[in-house]
């Protein structure tokens, strides 16, 4: 048993895969990914490195690893110093309050285990006056503290400071939200060092934007200070990553590590995450939260959140205009399932102000399978109050939705219960939506809709003026039409009027058994 304890405590990952049934009832899967993650976290530890900055795709066990057993792991050392050994105090962070306190409880829970107790229970003891959720303290003066962005950093420090996952995923294109993570990232990484010139920082996350905590520190004057372990989820050769685990007197390299990828598109775990996988993970994502969150690099490339040939025309060829460019032959529409209306409403009449708009989408479901979206009609006016709610039931009327969807702001609201009154839910549904979030975030949660090719347009000029509109989003003078496009795309997704290819097939499977019968059904798929 000593000579076991011997082994882990000299390698960070052989720990990891022995502790994890502890933590995780899955089966632990050792990668080059991982053995390098713990390589620079040991570097920490012997007090190589003093500022390790890791970005990773998601699921790839990094919380287990840097919140949990490596805390364990240092506790467990033999050989002590500032930062290796049970007295070491860890101040532990991320955006959200719940899940500090799981990482917490999990750490707790790896120490008390028998396991973890056979073989270094005699190091150190739990202290019974401080021994909760929040925070622990050993008997040879190590602690573990969770904190979180909206928590109280007062009073608080560490030797160590560990920032997992600082940025919440939905919030993280709000400036508001942005602003309170940066300014408690300045705040912890400033002031809540136990000894400036010992203490260490390690911030491990996934890319959310730009301007999140890892872009405020590759942006920073001393980002030199920094130790950049990068691996996105397609090895990228313009960013392939080296560091430096370790320096010799003089002040050169004497450990390195790089990314052992060498194609351009190779997988960073193909094991875990194949081809098929990552795949659908792009699609599920769009291009940006993929850039970002799967390749940690929030810019995608060709920019722009929604391009304009994303959208599908209708019909594609065959079509013919006038002179003046007026069709010759009316549009006939697919048979559609369910048809939408969507208005954003001006808060004013007023010049200056945004327009009116209202958006009308028809789904269908060809051949294929798929359902997929078309844009029926589209305007944008001022208008005053009464005018506004005739030419929304005219269009409404005309189009035959089934449901009209008003933004819960401003007039909206009134404009919603006028039409209620005047029809009494006999014509169509109405329904007040009140978003989540600000702009730019609906709108990259429905991206992937448009990237997936799923959402289409008559070749129309009307439909042109919503499609040129959507592509300068958000730096066009008025986002009425994307605000409403947005809305309509976010009520279909959560009402799952609209599904992925994977989604649907899933579904299927679900339904009807094994692959092969949904195959029978729907053989495109």
């Amino acid at each position: 048993m000593a000579e076991e304890a011997e082994r882990l405590e000299e390698s960070l990952i052989d720990f990891v895969e022995d502790a994890w049934p502890q933590i995780d009832p899955s089966p632990f899967q050792r990668s080059w990914s991982l053995e390098a993650l713990c390589r620079h976290l040991e570097a920490i530890t012997r007090g190589d490195i003093d500022r390790l900055l890791a970005n990773e795709p998601p699921r790839c066990g990094k919380s287990n690893i840097v919140s949990i057993c490596w805390v364990a792991w240092t506790w467990a050392q033999s050989e002590i110093s500032f930062r290796s050994g049970p007295q070491v105090r860890f101040l532990c962070g991320s955006y959200n309050h719940d899940l500090s306190l799981q990482n917490s409880n999990k750490t707790r829970r790896l120490i008390l285990s028998p396991w973890y107790q056979k073989r270094w229970g005699h190091r150190f003891k739990f202290l019974e006056d401080q021994n909760t959720k929040t925070q622990f303290d050993n008997s040879k003066g190590g602690s573990r503290i969770a904190t979180s962005v909206s928590g109280s950093l007062l009073g608080i420090g560490g030797d160590i400071i560990i920032v997992d996952d600082p940025e919440n995923v939905e919030g993280a294109e709000s400036e508001a939200e942005r602003a309170t993570t940066q300014t408690w990232w300045k705040e912890i990484s400033s002031t809540r060092l136990n000894d400036p010139k010992l203490s260490a920082i390690v911030v491990i996350m996934q890319r959310l934007n730009e301007n999140d905590v890892s872009g405020q520190i590759l942006n920073e004057d001393e980002v030199g200070k920094w130790t950049h372990f990068m691996v996105p989820m397609r090895h990228d050769v313009l960013r392939h990553c080296q560091t430096v685990l370790s320096y010799d007197d003089n002040g050169e390299p004497l450990e390195t590590w790089e990314d052992p990828r060498t194609e351009e598109g190779e997988l960073l775990w193909p094991e875990r995450f194949g081809e098929k996988e990552v795949t659908a993970l792009e699609n599920s994502l769009g291009p940006y939260l993929a850039s970002g969150r799967l390749q940690q690099s929030p810019s995608p490339k060709g920019g722009g959140i929604f391009q304009s040939d994303w959208w599908q025309l209708f019909p594609k060829q065959g079509e013919k205009f006038d002179a003046e460019g007026k069709p010759l032959v009316k549009l006939e529409y697919p048979p559609m399932d369910f048809i939408m209306a969507s208005i954003d409403t001006a808060m004013t009449t007023k010049q200056e102000n945004d327009y009116s708009a209202l958006v009308v989408f028809g789904v269908w479901t060809d051949a294929s399978g798929i359902p997929k979206a078309m844009l029926m009609d589209a305007w944008q006016e001022r208008l005053e109050f009464f005018p506004l709610v005739e030419k929304i039931m005219k269009t409404c009327k005309e189009r035959k939705v089934d449901l009209l969807l008003v933004e819960a702001k401003a007039n909206g609201i009134s404009v919603g219960q006028e039409i209620q009154r005047l029809t009494a839910g006999n014509q169509w549904a109405v329904k007040l939506d009140v978003p989540e979030g600000d702009k730019v975030s609906r709108a990259y949660g429905v991206q992937h809709l448009f990237s997936n090719k799923l959402i289409y347009a008559p070749n129309r000029r009307w439909s042109d003026m919503v499609i040129n509109s959507m592509a300068k989003f958000p730096k066009d003078t008025h986002d009425d039409l994307t605000d409403a496009v947005v809305a309509a795309m976010r009520y279909m997704r959560r009402s799952s009027l609209l599904e992925l290819k994977d989604e649907v097939a899933e579904n299927l499977n679900r339904r009807f058994g094994p692959i092969g019968e949904s195959e029978r059904l729907y053989p495109s798929l």
